[in-house]
């Protein structure tokens, strides 16, 4: 069973294209997200303190995040394939992440990166809309919502991000790529790294993504 790590910046349709994969292949999709909302609804300790940063929009210290993953993986059905949503934010994260695969007896098979221009993420954040409750993105142009204004999933009113304002934007996409430089050289040196460019269709980059993964 093959273990993927995907990340990229807003506007690349990582989430979407995670999406497609647990549709045809039963990928599991563990994300921090989730996990976070969950644990909190539960009641874990662990997960209230986790509260105190991402309700801000803050991140999450490293070692509360990846002990509440410890946790969160649990629950997923360890014969399927796993695909891990942007856990990875920065250097420190990675002997966390690889301590985590390994308490799982798992490798990382590859960390599939989605490229776009500033221009580009721009362009589609100031389309996006947000369930504020489950976190479903929506978009005027690739993924319209079935009734106008209202989440699919949860019936919760969408809205759009403070952030995805396009001042905004820029900070967030500079901060992101000073970050993830470093991390793409570990992975590449690792030989695991596969980058893709988030610019055409979704139907072609899930083409792209299926070949390249050797699914």
């Amino acid at each position: 069973m093959k273990t993927v790590l995907f990340h990229g910046p807003s506007g690349s349709g990582k989430d979407t294209q995670v999406d497609l994969l647990v549709k045809k292949y039963e990928f599991e999709n563990i994300g921090t997200g989730a996990m976070f909302r969950a644990m909190y609804k539960e009641g874990d300790i662990e997960a209230f303190k986790a509260y105190q940063y991402w309700s801000k929009g803050q991140f999450v210290p490293d070692e509360l995040t990846y002990s509440m993953l410890q946790k969160w993986v649990k629950r997923f059905d360890s014969e399927k394939h796993w695909a891990f949503v942007s856990v990875v934010r920065s250097l420190g994260q990675i002997e966390l992440f690889d301590n985590l695969l390994e308490s799982c007896e798992r490798s990382l098979d590859h960390f599939v990166h989605f490229t776009l221009s500033e221009e580009m993420a721009i362009e589609r954040m100031s389309l996006r809309k947000i369930c504020p409750y489950c976190d479903t993105t929506y978009h005027q142009k690739y993924k319209l919502e079935k009734v106008e204004g209202y989440c699919d999933k949860c019936g919760t009113k969408l809205i759009q991000r403070e952030d995805d304002q396009p001042d905004k934007m820029r900070i967030r996409l500079k901060e992101y790529n000073d970050s993830i430089a470093q991390i793409l050289k570990v992975y590449r040196e690792r030989g695991v790294l596969i980058e893709i460019d988030a610019s055409p269709t979704i139907e072609e980059i899930n083409q792209e993504l299926i070949q390249k993964m050797g699914l």
